[in-house]
Parts: C-alpha cells; structure tokens; sequence
C-alpha cells in the first residue's frame, strides 16, 4: 500500500514536470520579447532636430546700405528670402524658421531687449546682409578666432557664385558688432553673412542671376544636407 502511494506521487510529479518547464519557458520567451520591444523603442526614439533661425538683416523701417536702385533690406526680403524658405523646406534633419521679416533683429535687441535675448541657446543663428560702401565680393563674419566647418561651406558658395572680398579672403573675426556680441554672451552659435556689395553692379547682377542656386547651396552648407 505505501509502495502504490509513492508511486502514485512520483507518478504525479512527473506529470507535473513539463507544464512547470512549460510555463517557465513561456515566462522567459514572454521577458525576452519584452526586453527585446523595449531596446526596439529605444533605438526607434528620433533624433531632436538641429535648429537654425535665418534672419535677413535690417527692415522695420531700417533700409540698411542703398546701391543699384535697391536697398540691403528690400533686396535681402523681395530676393533672397522667398528662394531660401523654398529651399528650406526640402531639408529633412534639421528645423529651419526664419525670424520676422517685418522685424529687424539689430532694433529688437538693442532697443527692446527681446531678439537676440529671446533666442533658445541650442538654436544656431544664420544672419545675411549686404556689404556697402565699396568693394567687391562677400564674406562670413564669425564669432570665434577660426572659421566652423559651417562657416567654410558658406564662403565656398560666396566664392563660386559672387567672389571673395579679397580684405577678408572669406572671413572676419569681429568682437564690435553690438548684436552679434549678445548671442556670444549668451553662448548662442552665429554665422553673419554678407554675401556680396550692394553698391557693385557685378555683385549684385550675379546675386540676381544664380539666386535660387544660391539659395540652395546656403541652406546645404547651414544644415550639411544634401538636397535634390
């Protein structure tokens, strides 16, 4: 008799065995999927998009330089700026806004306290102008000692398609420019370009004619994005 029950256990527990190993080995394929879902999210979370803030120098009453029947400011919004959003629009890892054109930074800044004081530190700030009273060519005003990568790519596409102001041969390093000295104190990366002289008929016949190229060459060399 106590041999049949001891059988009957042992019996039992062998029965047993398998759905134990079973629900084990469930519970283990249940956690690794879990695990292996989780690492999935993980790597599937996007990357925050660089920002850049492109601003076209002067306006709100301010015309900046006068040459060749235009101002720097009409000619920098009626020209340049439509060509720039539609090229900005193409890009895909970086965010691209363009501050009010109906609003001059300098005067926003200086005068009113918001600008440049207003702008995220982590955004990068692209600023274009037009050089005055005589010269030829354009360059990049930086805000350190040497030029970004950045800051080279935009002096190649001045290079092609306007020419260099032979004075900088590309770029100048200024501590006296009262707005670009807020966004440095405040950490905030700048570029300030100024793309060719107003007051220069072939400057300016060259900006006219290679503007959507332009254009487009500048927000590749901003973001280091190729587009199509």
């Amino acid at each position: 008799m106590k041999h049949h029950w001891k059988f009957g256990l042992i019996a039992g527990m062998m029965l047993l065995l398998p759905l134990a190993l079973a629900t084990t080995t469930v519970t283990t394929a249940s956690a690794a999927a879990k695990n292996t879902t989780t690492k999935t999210a993980k790597k599937a979370k996007p990357k925050a998009k660089k920002h850049y803030l492109i601003v076209m120098g002067h306006g709100a009453g301010d015309p900046g330089a006068r040459g060749n029947g235009t101002t720097e400011a009409t000619f920098l919004r009626k020209r340049m700026l439509p060509q720039l959003r539609k090229y900005a629009k193409k890009v895909k890892g970086s965010a691209i806004t363009f501050y009010n054109p109906k609003k001059n930074l300098v005067s926003d800044t200086l005068y009113h306290h918001k600008g440049s004081y207003k702008i995220n530190k982590k955004t990068t700030v692209i600023m274009f102008h037009l050089d005055a009273p005589a010269g030829h060519g354009g360059h990049v005003i930086i805000h350190k000692k040497h030029p970004t990568k950045r800051d080279r790519r935009l002096a190649k596409v001045i290079k092609k398609y306007v020419g260099l102001n032979k004075a900088y041969n590309g770029y100048s390093y200024r501590t006296n420019l009262r707005n670009c000295n807020v966004l440095r104190r405040r950490g905030i990366d700048y570029s300030l370009v100024e793309s060719g002289f107003i007051t220069n008929k072939s400057d300016v016949k060259h900006l006219k004619k290679h503007m959507a190229k332009i254009a487009k060459a500048d927000i590749e060399a901003i973001t280091n994005e190729h587009i199509k």
